[in-house]
C-alpha cells in the first residue's frame, strides 16, 4: 500500500519473493520492482527497502513487514490513511489482486480478535459463500468499512497445503479466515511508520517513561492474572500509593508489555528469573492516565479508540465497547468525583454482563470516591439478582431444577453501610474492610450474572422446542396427518413433557426431535404413496 509519493508498507515476505537476501544483514539486497495496481497508467517503479525498517517473517510467524522507497515518486494518489483503532469487532473491506482477477476483487469481513504468534496479529472472517482473501492479497490495505482508515494489512490465509497460515502457499480458504497486521504491531516492528498514522496510541505516555523503580512482583502477578481471565473479577482497585511504588510500577508495566506497538522486543517479557508476570499482548484495550485531565479529555479518548466519534454524527453503531481497559490514578483528575460518575460508574455497570475487565488505581485510598464505587457496584447487584429472581420464577414453572438465584446484596448493603460509619470515625481499620468488601461485591456481580444468562438460556432452549413442536404440527396439519395414528401419541409425548409441569430439557428435546422425525417420514411415505 502506497503510504505517499515515495513510500510503499508492504509484507517482507512479499519482497523476499523476489530473490536472496544479502549474506552480510539479511537485507534484500536488489532493487525491488513495484508494479501500483489498482493505479491506471502508472509503470512498474524501482524500490528498496528503507533503512532499519525491514522485519522478515519468523520461523513462529512474527514480524513480516517491509517499508520501501520509491526511486521515482508517484504522481497521484490515493494514499493510506493509516490509523490506530481497537483491532476487534469492526467491519472492514479488502481489495486485492490475485492472479486469476486482474482488475482486483472486494472482500468484505469481520475483524475477530486477537491471533497468532504473540497474538500480534487479528483473525478475520469472510463470508464462506462469497470473495475469498485468497493469494495475492498480502499486504492489501484492510479499510474500515465505516470510516475508510486503514486499520492494518493482510499478512496470510488459512487454507494452504500444511495447515499454516502462509499466504504465499494460500489457495482459497474454505473457512474464510485469513490474518490482518494491525497498525500498532506494524509501529512495533517499523517506528518510521508513525509518520503516516493518526490516532493516539493505546498506551498513555505516561505509562511508557523510563521506569528504573523496582516492580512489586505480587502486583505484577495479580494484573497478569486479571487480564489473562485467571483472576475471577470484573473491576480491581489498586492504591499505588505514590509513583516510585512498587505497585505503580507493575501497573505501568502491565500496560506497556501487553501494547503491541510499545512491548520489547521478544525474550525480554520477564525479569531473568520469571518472578514478573505479565498479561497477554493485546489483552488491554486501552490504558488511560486520568491524573491531571479533566473528564471530557478522558471519554474522548475512550469515545476515539473504540470508534463512537469515527461514524456519522450521533451514530455510534458500529463502535465496539472495549473488553480491558485501565483507568490510572482516578482520584488525581482535575475532576474526580465527575470522572468516577460519568467516564467510570457507567462503564463498571456494564462491567459483568460483557465480561468487562477494568483496572482503576488510586493514589491515595481515597475512601469517599471508592465508596461511591462499591456503593454503585452493591446497587448493580441488587438490580442483576432481582432480574435474575424474575427469570427464575419464569424459568421454574417451565424447566426443572433451573439454578438457585444467590442472595448477597442485602448482606453487602450491611456492610457498606458499617463502611461509612468507619468513614466518619474510624480510618485507620477501614483499608482492609474496604478491599475485602470491593472483591466480594465483584464475586457476587459475576455469580449473579453468571446465573441470570443461564436462567435466560434455559427460558430460550425452551421456548426453542416449543416453536419446533408447533412448526412440525403445523407441517403435519398441511399434509393432512393432524390425525395420523402414528405421529398422534408421539406428538403428545412431547407436548407433555413440556407443558405438564417443568420439564427435563434433555428428555424433552429427545421427544421433539422424535416428533420431527416422525413428521418427515410419514410426508416422504405420503409422497411415495404410502398413505392415502
Amino acid at each position: 500500500m502506497a503510504l505517499d509519493e515515495r513510500h510503499v508498507l508492504t509484507c517482507a515476505h512479499v519482497v523476499g519473493a523476489a530473490g536472496e537476501p544479502d549474506p552480510h544483514d539479511g537485507l534484500p539486497a536488489w532493487p525491488v520492482d513495484v508494479d501500483l495496481v489498482g493505479q491506471p497508467g502508472v509503470p512498474t517503479v524501482s524500490a528498496r527497502v528503507v533503512p532499519g525498517c525491514w522485519a522478515p517473517p519468523t520461523s513462529d510467524g512474527r514480524g513480516d513487514v517491509a517499508l520501501l522507497e520509491l526511486v521515482t515518486p508517484l504522481p497521484h494518489g490515493p494514499f493510506a490513511p493509516l490509523r490506530r483503532v481497537r483491532p476487534s469487532g469492526r467491519r472492514v473491506v479488502v481489495c486485492g489482486y490475485p492472479d486469476t482477477l486482474e482488475h482486483g476483487v472486494y472482500v468484505r469481513a469481520r475483524l475477530a480478535g486477537r491471533s497468532g504468534a504473540g497474538r500480534e496479529r487479528v483473525q478475520m472472517d469472510s463470508s464462506t459463500t462469497g470473495p475469498q482473501i485468497i493469494q495475492g492479497f498480502s499486504g492489501a490495505a484492510v479499510t474500515d468499512e465505516s470510516t475508510g482508515h486503514v486499520v492494518g494489512m493482510v499478512v496470510s490465509t488459512y487454507g494452504n497445503s500444511d495447515g499454516g497460515q502462509d499466504a504465499v502457499a494460500g489457495h482459497a480458504p474454505a473457512s474464510g479466515l485469513s490474518w490482518m497486521i494491525p497498525v500498532e504491531t506494524i509501529l512495533h516492528y517499523l517506528p518510521r511508520v508513525g509518520d503516516w498514522v493518526s490516532g493516539r496510541p493505546s498506551v498513555d505516555l505516561d505509562f511508557r517513561l523510563p521506569d528504573q523503580t523496582p516492580v512489586d512482583a505480587p502486583s505484577a502477578r495479580r494484573i497478569a492474572d486479571f487480564f489473562g481471565h485467571r483472576l475471577p473479577a470484573n473491576v480491581l482497585v489498586i492504591v499505588t500509593v505514590h509513583p516510585e511504588s512498587g505497585t505503580a510500577a507493575a501497573v505501568r508495566r502491565a500496560a506497556v508489555f501487553s501494547s503491541r506497538e510499545f512491548r520489547p522486543p521478544s525474550g525480554r517479557d520477564a525479569d531473568p528469573d520469571g518472578e514478573l508476570a505479565v498479561p497477554p499482548v493485546g489483552s488491554i484495550d486501552l490504558a488511560v492516565e486520568a491524573a491531571g485531565r479533566r473528564t471530557g479529555d478522558v471519554s474522548q479518548q475512550i469515545a476515539d479508540w473504540i470508534g463512537a466519534t469515527d461514524g456519522p454524527a450521533g451514530d455510534a453503531g458500529h463502535a465496539t465497547p472495549p473488553q480491558a481497559l485501565i483507568i490510572n490514578n482516578i482520584d488525581e483528575a482535575d475532576e474526580p468525583e465527575k470522572l468516577l460518575s460519568t467516564v467510570v460508574l457507567p462503564l463498571v455497570d456494564q462491567a459483568p454482563a460483557r465480561d468487562l475487565r477494568m483496572l482503576l488505581t488510586f493514589r491515595s485510598e481515597s475512601v469517599p470516591l471508592r465508596i461511591t464505587l462499591l456503593a454503585r457496584r452493591v446497587e448493580s447487584l441488587r438490580d442483576v439478582e432481582e432480574t435474575a429472581r424474575r427469570s427464575y420464577q419464569d424459568v421454574a414453572a417451565r424447566v426443572a431444577d433451573p439454578p438457585q438465584v444467590p442472595s448477597r446484596a442485602t448482606p453487602l448493603r450491611m456492610r457498606l453501610t458499617a463502611l461509612r460509619a468507619a468513614a466518619a470515625h474510624d480510618r485507620d481499620s477501614l483499608a482492609a474492610g474496604l478491599a475485602s468488601t470491593e472483591r466480594a461485591t465483584d464475586r457476587a456481580l459475576r455469580e449473579a450474572e453468571a446465573v441470570r444468562q443461564r436462567l435466560v438460556a434455559l427460558q430460550e432452549s425452551w421456548s426453542e422446542l416449543r416453536g419446533r413442536l408447533d412448526g412440525f404440527l403445523a407441517m403435519a396439519v398441511r399434509h393432512r396427518l393432524a390425525e395420523d395414528p402414528v405421529l398422534s401419541p408421539i406428538y403428545r409425548s412431547a407436548y407433555e413433557l413440556l407443558f405438564d409441569g417443568p420439564c427435563e430439557l434433555a428428555a424433552a428435546e429427545a421427544a421433539v426431535r422424535r416428533f420431527s422425525d416422525a413428521v418427515l417420514t410419514r410426508i416422504e411415505d405420503q409422497r411415495r404413496g404410502g398413505v392415502g
